[in-house]
């Protein structure tokens, strides 16, 4: 028999896209409320011992609280603020970041700006949707429902160029036409200034090579479209990229330039500074530090990244910057101490290996800008270097993410007596 719904009082925002309720004290995070409100809450059950629950009803509304414009929002687990104003989202994710740093004996800088979009909506240029052939026939794509393995088709998603979301009826219609079995999940990344649109699916669990007659029939039902199954074109501030379905490319566009410029702006590079960039990816950042840099030591451990990198390099004409292949705690041990003055790093969710760390404060470099999408191993790693003789000198968050929980921030670290 499933638990009675609970009449709670919400409080402060939790990382993850919820809000703190204590039902006889037991803390509850309920998602879909707004803090300062009382809500009917369905319990869901419980994840890391903690439990959860749904509002299903808004007894006492915030003001802060509007109309959510998906259809879907309430039950598709990729949107979590979109009942919030853009606003309110805005300082929400600041108080998290905050509650992080505090976590970690970090004090977050009160003036660091939070840099939100003039239009949050249509802002992924890449997006990857889970395949469903229901039982009564056809085919579809979707997002995992909230917490939940359950796959919601989805026939619209404001946060996805309007490209995509044509690209997604296509592949609705052509896959059973073909009679495509088999199908586990479809990437879609669509040029931000061409009209190139880049798929690529698994297949069982696997790398499905792009069936010619898909493509084919997509691109009949796409006209306008160029259909591409390899790599398409990225650009940027005058830098020409290839970017493939398998490396990685920061999906919110407009906001990448805000979030390049923010962490340029903090690492300061001089002609005279040569700059390790780590996590470096097809070298995206690297590129642009080197039109500031004397030099910029890329480090990636994805190859295909790596080689398309260079190719950058080569496209771009650009003479300063050196592509390394490797782990970048490993990497790092081949580094020559004092070669290099600066240093940028945005590590992916889990941030810097405790030897990635370690290599950093043996290499001592003047400055570092940390970027990251995960502000609880952002504080982490922040609170061990400056255990190791860094301190914090600015910040800024950057919503690469509106109407969801993700949250980057950018950080800018000196060592102490440089």
């Amino acid at each position: 028999m499933p638990d009675a719904d609970l009449t709670l009082q919400t409080g402060n925002p939790a990382h993850g896209g919820s809000v703190v309720a204590r039902d006889d004290g037991r803390v509850v995070l309920v998602h879909y409320a707004l803090p300062g409100e009382t809500v009917e809450a369905r319990p869901r059950g419980k994840r890391g011992g903690v439990a959860w629950a749904t509002a299903e009803r808004i007894l006492e509304s915030s003001p802060e609280r509007v109309a959510a414009p998906c259809p879907h929002f309430g039950q598709c687990g990729g949107c979590q603020w979109q009942h919030a104003r853009y606003e309110t989202q805005l300082e929400i994710k600041r108080k998290v970041v905050e509650d992080q740093w505090s976590r970690a004996g970090l004090r977050f800088p009160p003036a660091a700006p939070v840099l939100g979009m003039a239009d949050p909506w249509r802002y992924r240029i890449r997006g990857e949707f889970e395949a469903i052939y229901p039982a009564a026939g056809g085919f579809e794509l979707g997002f995992h429902r909230l917490r939940s393995h359950s796959v919601l088709p989805i026939r619209t998603c404001p946060l996805h160029d309007l490209r995509i979301e044509r690209a997604l009826g296509a592949f609705r219609q052509a896959v059973p036409e073909l009679g495509i079995r088999g199908l586990k999940h479809v990437e879609l990344t669509v040029e931000p200034a061409g009209l190139g649109l880049l798929w690529r699916a698994a297949l069982e669990g696997r790398p499905a090579a792009a069936p010619g007659e898909l493509t084919a029939r997509v691109a009949e039902l796409l006209p306008d479209l160029v259909v591409l199954d390899d790599s398409l074109d990225y650009e940027f501030w005058g830098l020409r990229f290839r970017v493939r379905s398998d490396t990685f490319v920061q999906a919110n566009y407009r906001q990448m330039q805000v979030l390049y410029q923010t962490a340029l702006d903090q690492l300061a590079p001089t002609p005279g500074d040569a700059v390790l960039d780590l996590y470096a990816g097809i070298g995206t950042i690297s590129l642009a530090l080197a039109r500031r840099a004397g030099s910029v030591t890329a480090i990636e451990e994805n190859p295909q990244a790596v080689a398309l990198g260079r190719l950058a390099v080569r496209i771009n004409g650009v003479t300063n910057v050196e592509f390394r292949t490797g782990r970048v705690e490993k990497a790092l041990r081949e580094v020559r101490l004092g070669a290099h003055q600066v240093a940028l790093l945005d590590p992916p969710r889990a941030g810097l290996e405790q030897a990635a760390v370690a290599e950093l404060l043996r290499l001592g470099p003047q400055r570092i800008v940390y970027v990251s999408c995960e502000p609880s191993t952002q504080a982490r790693d922040i609170a061990a270097l400056v255990r190791g003789g860094y301190r914090v000198r600015r910040a800024a968050i950057v919503d690469m993410f509106p109407q969801t929980y993700h949250i980057e921030s950018v950080v800018l670290l000196e060592r102490t007596g440089a």
